[in-house]
């Protein structure tokens, strides 16, 4: 279901319509904006520290009980600024607290605060469950980046985001929780992991045009020996956000060393995804 947009900037989900709705035939109109508030205040925290480095950030886009900052450099960007854009949302939350806290104390108890701290928690808690797009699941792909290839790494957080998101759902069937703000929110996941699950091949391809272009010169660098009828998509599939790879070559005249970058160029350039490794050497430019 595609978001409407409302400016270049915010784009609005149909289902945040169907929330806003509801509150406002069920009069929980002060709960809604609370809840909104909250919302916004996470994305915002996403939105400004990935301009402050200076990524390009396309718009804001809200939808059922959350919302996501869009960018199409979350996997081309390095690593430590991945994490500290996707931490910025949740970073949120402790001064929202500590801000409600400081409101409790002045002005005193009040239900309208005990949903604000109410809503606060259940945002946060939320965002850090390994579902994707949520940023627990964001968290949970980088993680894996630093430990296995990023083909690998895509496919197993998708693997353990679904998985995750089955095992909450049979949670919460099973202790009779599960409303319809929650049946919406499950569906609107399921969703989005389903067209991620399919989107694979056009974020591994993206991720490679950028590992072509990206400074290797301060990578830590692994040499892998490998058999020299490998082929380069065999070693493309290899490529990890942290490493640079020199596959090395036993051949009867010795050693031969191909660098990761010649097969990226080989694969993408010249589109010989099925040249073997030991045809690099000889084969024309």
């Amino acid at each position: 279901m595609k978001a409407l947009r409302i400016n270049q900037s915010i784009h609005v989900h149909p289902l945040f319509f169907l929330l806003a709705l509801s509150a406002m035939f069920t009069g929980a109109i002060y709960e809604f904006i609370i809840l909104f508030s909250i919302v916004a205040i996470h994305e915002i925290g996403h939105y400004v520290t990935a301009r402050v480095y200076g990524w390009r950030v396309s718009h804001i886009e809200f939808w059922l009980l959350g919302g996501k900052v869009v960018s199409e450099e979350h996997t081309t960007r390095p690593v430590k600024e991945q994490v500290n854009v996707t931490l910025a949302g949740p970073l949120q939350h402790v001064w929202i607290f500590l801000f409600l806290q400081v409101l409790t104390v002045t002005i005193g108890p009040h239900p309208l605060l005990s949903v604000a701290f109410t809503y606060n928690s259940i945002i946060l808690l939320l965002n850090l469950l390994p579902v994707w797009p949520l940023d627990g699941g964001k968290i949970l792909f980088y993680a894996l980046c630093q430990r296995m290839s990023f083909k690998q790494s895509l496919r197993l957080s998708l693997f353990i985001s679904m998985t995750s998101l089955f095992l909450c759902l049979t949670w919460l069937m099973t202790v009779d929780r599960m409303t319809l703000a929650g049946t919406l929110l499950a569906g609107f996941l399921l969703l989005e992991n389903v067209l991620e699950w399919k989107r694979q091949m056009y974020v591994f391809m993206r991720y490679i045009v950028h590992c072509l272009e990206r400074d290797v010169s301060k990578m830590k660098v692994r040499y892998l020996t490998v058999h020299p009828k490998t082929t380069i998509y065999a070693v493309i599939k290899n490529i990890r956000a942290n490493r640079h790879h020199y596959y090395v070559l036993k051949q009867n005249e010795g050693l031969y060393i191909v660098d990761e970058q010649e097969c990226l160029y080989y694969f993408l350039r010249k589109k010989q995804a099925k040249l073997c490794l030991e045809d690099i050497a000889n084969f024309p430019r």
